[in-house]
């Protein structure tokens, strides 16, 4: 195959993100050169020349060159890029930050696209920040690409890797690889991370104060959604009050009360104009609203507040004090950190301190880095990106994080496209106002979620406030005369995507009988599983994760069969133990993927299972689990290369298998154990769990397992 191909998706690429359509040719300070093209014409590179005067691939001291050489006139970075027309001659090392230890030998280099890039880095690297990059694949549907950073004047070791990823979502012009850089250098780590270790420990204080002012716990979370929401209305008298209210040390402004005893009618006409005037909602979604707020927005909210401290310092009755608090400790920090999930962090940290709340209702937020890796397994198995045609779904929306991944990778895949700037903003209206569409029952995290995805400029046309489980017939908030199935499945644009993480079965101690009994009821993760597939279009992919016992436990053995009985499974991957540890649940997780209406008797039943068990995310004391060595990235393309077949075959962590309904759904049951990686404390271990196990199990200890 013809590595000309390659150079000339490479080409097409670079004209679309923004060079100069021409090699050789400067055009707003970018420039880039074919080979050794810099040597001559106008726009003629003699350092560039001089750079790589000795930097033959075989190592012989000749000139070389790589295949592309592009570069910003205004900024110190570097772009060198090498092809392949092989996939398969993409990289020598299955483990990308292997390339840390060095780059092989001259032969290794001359045929393999990232070895060949970073030696060329290397050549240019003692004036440039450099970002090597490699790409291999003779069409957009086989081509990779992938990008490391190699800073000034260091040594190969220090690298960092940038992108691994295919046509659409790699290559970029030095302006936006240097953002990419700075973020990973942790020019906003350290921001990100205070803002997040802010919110937990506003999360508790603000728990602590509504406690201390006889909120329950089981509306602590409603409350606080009702005063978000309220902000998000920047026009209302209410928003324009707390501005007016707040102090302002660098005009020697000081506080002073405006909301008063009209904090409550101040807040309910936000609300109203909200809901009728700028979101247009039905009637009956309005008056579900409406209902639930009034028996929260009670006239003792005017009471003079118990308790105050540095985040709870103004107001003159409980409400306001708590509108200003809420205002400059969430609703600002959301206005100036729009790269930060402010409700998903400030809420998952605030479940933890309202005692019981996540347990009672089953509860588990789904990590960010989750919701984002739900993206990329969507756009696999659906063989396109998720864009304007693309509808998705949540019937478990909880805070919406899903429905937000989904919306943010929309508008980075409309942005990627080569059209004008007003079909791009007319196409992110559209997924705002019709490719999103979540149901929730709990009308706190229904309240909850509003206001989070209004503030992602979603007015919430398509959110529902009622069971989505099939088995529920749940009339819809905006026509009581039609189901949510009805309504979802004559939709203009019915989903194709399904995404969830439903609440996880919390069964009764009484008996096995009696487990067995409950988790059948219709409240199994299988349940939910089941009902997102039905509401999907044909063809459509649905994506769960659920505890790892749905994949294999005798109860739900039925649901099991129910579904494959209608749909195929396509994969199984068993998740890292600790993912939840945010959410203070233990429960081992997997994802499990679907094709909808497509049964798996008649299909080719062929499902992939993988162990995905690291992340590289770390727990830290008091900071939580996040991502200590920047090895997502890394991790993730490798289990994109896993489903997409182009990883290195490895049975002891991934295989294909013809499953059929009485097969376990799981990749524990059919990977190979690499005995080599035993040793004698791993045997001891083991030993000692299961004791453990015995132990807790011969004195009814089961449910604490």
């Amino acid at each position: 195959m013809s590595e000309e191909l390659t150079k000339g998706l490479v080409k097409s690429r670079l004209v679309e993100v923004g060079y100069p359509k021409n090699q050789d040719e400067l055009e707003n300070g970018l420039i880039y050169f074919k080979e050794d093209s810099y040597k001559s014409g106008i726009n003629a590179d003699k350092e560039l020349a001089n750079a790589f005067i000795n930097a033959s691939k075989r190592l012989s001291g000749n000139q070389g060159s790589p295949d592309y050489t592009a570069k910003d006139k205004k900024n110190e970075l570097l772009i060198v890029i090498e092809c392949k027309s092989d996939v398969n001659k993409h990289q020598t090392y299955d483990n990308l930050d292997d390339y840390k230890n060095g780059i092989g030998t001259a032969k290794e280099i001359s045929e393999y696209a990232v070895n060949g890039a970073l030696h060329y880095a290397s050549y240019v690297n003692y004036a440039y920040d450099v970002v090597a990059v490699a790409v291999s694949g003779v069409s957009k549907d086989n081509y990779r690409c992938t990008s490391f950073y190699l800073p000034k004047n260091s040594e190969l070791s220090n690298i960092y890797l940038l992108e691994d990823g295919t046509y659409n979502d790699t290559l970029m012009i030095p302006h936006n690889y240097r953002e990419m850089i700075d973020e990973l250098l942790g020019k906003y780590k350290e921001e990100r991370e205070k803002v997040e270790n802010e919110l937990k420990n506003y999360a508790n204080q603000c728990n602590n104060f509504l406690r201390a002012n006889h909120i329950s716990a089981k509306d602590r979370a409603g409350f606080l959604s009702a005063i978000v929401l309220a902000l998000t209305n920047k026009d209302s008298d209410y928003y324009k009050a707390v501005e007016r209210a707040m102090p302002d040390d660098r005009v020697k402004k000081p506080y002073t009360e405006e909301l008063g005893n009209k904090a409550i009618s101040r807040l309910w006409e936000s609300l109203r104009d909200i809901w009728k005037n700028k979101d247009h909602l039905p009637e009956i979604k309005y008056n579900y609203l409406e209902e639930y707020y009034n028996s929260l927005l009670l006239t003792n909210l005017l009471e003079s507040p118990e308790g105050s401290n540095k985040v709870f310092n103004f107001g003159e009755n409980i409400l306001s004090r708590c509108t200003y608090s809420i205002y400059t400790n969430i609703v600002k920090k959301m206005e100036n950190h729009p790269k930060v999930d402010i409700m998903g962090t400030f809420y998952t940290a605030f479940l933890k301190y309202a005692k019981g709340d996540a347990k009672d209702k089953g509860v588990v937020l789904t990590p960010k880095h989750v919701t984002e890796l739900f993206c990329d397994i969507a756009e696999h198995f659906l063989g396109r990106k998720l864009d304007s045609t693309t509808g998705v779904l949540d019937i478990c929306t909880g805070t919406g994080g899903f429905l937000i991944s989904a919306l943010n990778r929309m508008d980075h895949n409309i942005d990627n496209l080569t059209i004008s700037d007003e079909e791009k903003k007319k196409r992110k209206e559209y997924v705002r106002q019709n490719c999103l569409v979540g149901v929730e029952r709990e009308p706190e995290m229904f309240a909850l979620a509003y206001a989070n995805m209004r503030f992602h400029g979603d007015g919430k046309s398509n959110l529902y406030a009622c069971s989505s489980l099939l088995k529920d017939k749940s009339l819809i908030n905006n026509n009581p005369k039609k189901t949510l199935q009805e309504e979802i499945e004559e939709s203009k644009n019915r989903p194709m995507v399904g995404m969830i993480n439903p609440p996880y079965s919390l069964l009764n101690t009484k008996s096995k009988e009696e487990k067995g009994k409950s988790k059948q009821s219709g409240q199994s993760e299988l349940d939910f599983v089941y009902s997102m597939l039905e509401y999907l279009q044909p063809g459509g992919i649905g994506i769960a994760i659920i505890p790892m016992s749905c994949a294999s436990s005798k109860d739900d053995k039925k649901m099991r069969e129910a579904i494959l009985e209608k749909h195929t499974l396509l994969a199984t991957m068993t998740m890292p133990k600790k993912l939840f540890q945010e959410s203070k649940v233990g429960t081992q997780t997997c994802i499990m993927v679907f094709k909808a209406h497509f049964k798996h008797e008649l299909s080719s039943k062929l499902v992939f299972l993988s162990r995905w068990l690291d992340d590289g995310f770390v727990t830290v004391p008091h900071v939580g689990r996040y991502d200590k060595d920047n090895q997502w990235k890394a991790i993730k393309g490798e289990w994109i290369r896993q489903m997409e077949g182009l990883a290195k075959p490895d049975n002891t962590v991934f295989l294909k298998k013809e499953l059929s309904k009485n097969d376990e759904w799981i990749a524990e049951a059919y990977v190979e154990t690499d005995y080599s990686l035993l040793t004698e404390k791993d045997f001891e271990n083991q030993l000692k769990k299961y004791a453990l196990f015995k132990y807790m199990q011969e004195n009814d200890f089961g449910d604490e397992l």
